[in-house]
């Protein structure tokens, strides 16, 4: 993590201050300390879980649907109780689509970056030495922790935001793929931010045409100023997702992520296992 902070805070001296760059600078001191500590294992970069193959593109596109998917019953939730609302707006459907495709290339960076940070070293790490039930514990409060600072923020959104990061972690633990893992948190992202034209974690990060989400009623349902991610609605579907993603046999790891020899993945009983210690686990 210091490593992370030192190249991060490096990378940062050189470009201009703002959310994507410093997600920039975040994302390339993560990965270089992830890399750096793999090579001290005698592992290959591509163990972090970022391995380049023809795999990686499809488990993007598929974590994506996942997180999306998630996110938008959450939304549907929302709204069935009566806590949200949309407003209408000028615009086209040119302009939706160039502004979905634009809103997902810029969340895309703060994703991968928090996915390498978190569901990258760390968890590995500590599912490899303390077993997958510790580094999921301590990875989700950290992500927690991490957006106490966000605005409108209270328990429960904190709760809900360590939820999300249970949720990933999982997803990890079950491909060996951080390019699920960030396809998944892109898609929550964005399911929230710009589909639900809602905030995330308390942030307008943007604005889409034809309509303009607003919560209504009581903060504890429709999320408040904090977005979905303040709703208790949101705590129950983020339960029953993980339960249902690490419990059922949706998810297993793919060829290149076994072939990237990471440190620990969980995969189902009877599955190839991998990483050192996680097979024998599993």
């Amino acid at each position: 993590m210091l490593l992370t902070v030192l190249v991060g805070a490096g990378a940062t001296s050189l470009m201009p201050l703002g959310l994507l760059t410093g997600a920039a600078a975040t994302l390339a001191g993560a990965l270089v300390a992830g890399w750096t500590v793999l090579a001290l294992d005698g592992r290959p970069p591509g163990a972090l879980g970022f391995y380049l193959a023809r795999a990686s593109a499809r488990e993007s596109l598929a974590g994506l649907a996942v997180g999306v998917g998630v996110a938008s019953t959450i939304i549907a939730l929302i709204a069935l109780a009566g806590a949200l609302r949309w407003s209408p707006e000028p615009g086209t459907g040119a302009d939706w689509l160039v502004g979905a495709g634009a809103a997902a290339a810029f969340l895309a960076v703060p994703a991968a970056a928090e996915e390498a940070v978190l569901r990258g070293y760390p968890l590995q790490a500590l599912a490899e030495a303390w077993g997958p039930a510790w580094a999921l514990w301590i990875t989700a409060v950290a992500f927690g922790a991490l957006h106490l600072g966000n605005p409108g923020v209270n328990a429960l959104a904190a709760a809900n935001v360590a939820g999300a990061g249970l949720l990933l972690g999982v997803v990890y633990l079950r491909t060996g793929s951080l390019w699920w893992a960030t396809g998944v948190h892109l898609g929550w992202n964005w399911a929230q931010g710009y589909l639900a034209d809602l905030p995330v974690s308390g942030l307008e990060l943007m604005d889409a045409p034809f309509y303009e989400g607003v919560p209504a009623g009581p903060g504890w349902i429709g999320g408040g100023a904090f977005g979905p991610e303040g709703s208790v609605l949101t705590t129950l579907v983020l339960l029953a997702a993980t339960a249902l993603l690490w419990t059922r046999p949706w998810l297993r790891p793919s060829a290149a992520a076994l072939a990237s020899d990471p440190l620990a993945i969980t995969p189902r009983d009877g599955e190839a296992g991998g990483g050192r210690r996680a097979g024998a686990r599993a």
